[in-house]
């Protein structure tokens, strides 16, 4: 009977032990203790953004001029797909400083919406230094696949390039929209080994074809019966199938004595007893 009294305290002890080491961990903060952390979070915070401002690039220098040329295809309005796109990028330094060109990189963006990027190109690093008063001529090209056919693209070409104070610009050379065209070049090889290879299935299935629709006609057409040649009349062209029985007996042995003689033979001048007199 005392045994769960014994439990039930034991648990309420428990209880009571955890709740006052949870009251000591609190700590109280004052009013002034906030505000001093809050004012030096927002210190913090500016301090950063004014880092960032001050490490983020300006988007040109007064001091560099660009310029850009297609060298393929001449129409930079229509960019045909499969072809690689070449083009040269002119620098020009107007200062009396040094620029480092870093890179170059480009995209296609929506037209309707610049933020929306469709596809990153390739980018390419030039580190290369150009001298005030001077320029330097860059190559760089891309290519397009079939997928960006009949549609039309933003074409946003960024140079990287810093000052001699290490700062840096982006100069936006190229940003317009382009028509990605497919070009027809005629009949190339493959599709002449495909056309081949489709006109001999063609021909090979009518054959086949053929004798399928051949067989099956010969077994349905009945088979021809052999054509009798009609009877030819004879007469009594035998002696056998002479009919005798109504001569008299003289006649039938003048018939048997006498020698038969074709009808066709003409007699010989020496049986004949005209031409016996003559001699």
């Amino acid at each position: 009977m005392f045994r769960p009294v014994v439990f039930l305290s034991l648990f309420l002890l428990a209880g009571f032990a955890t709740l006052s080491r949870a009251e000591e961990d609190v700590i109280i903060e004052t009013a002034e203790e906030t505000a001093g952390k809050a004012d030096g979070v927002l210190q913090g915070a500016a301090t950063d953004a004014t880092a960032e401002e001050a490490a983020a690039p300006i988007l040109h220098s007064p001091d560099a001029e660009t310029t850009v040329y297609f060298t393929f295809p001449p129409n930079t309005k229509e960019i045909p797909t499969n072809k690689p796109i070449r083009l040269l990028i002119g620098f020009r330094n107007k200062g009396e400083g040094v620029f480092m060109v870093d890179y170059l990189d480009a995209s296609l963006r929506y037209p309707m919406d610049f933020s929306y990027n469709i596809a990153n190109l390739t980018s390419v690093r030039f580190s290369r230094a150009v001298a005030p008063r001077e320029e330097a001529t860059f190559d760089y090209g891309f290519y397009l696949s079939d997928a960006f056919a009949s549609r039309p693209f933003t074409l946003n070409i960024n140079l990287h390039y810093r000052d001699a104070t290490d700062k840096g610009f982006i100069h936006s050379i190229y940003n317009e929209t382009i028509q990605a065209i497919e070009v027809d070049e005629g009949l190339d090889s493959q599709t002449f080994f495909l056309y081949v290879i489709f006109g001999a299935i063609v021909v090979l299935g009518g054959v086949f074809g053929q004798q399928y629709f051949a067989a099956k006609i010969n077994k349905k057409r009945p088979a021809r019966k052999a054509e009798k040649s009609p009877a030819v009349e004879s007469g009594t062209s035998k002696s056998s199938d002479v009919d005798y029985d109504w001569l008299p007996e003289s006649s039938i042995r003048h018939l048997t004595k006498s020698p038969k003689k074709s009808p066709t033979q003409t007699p010989s001048p020496q049986q004949s007893p005209k031409a016996k007199k003559r001699v």
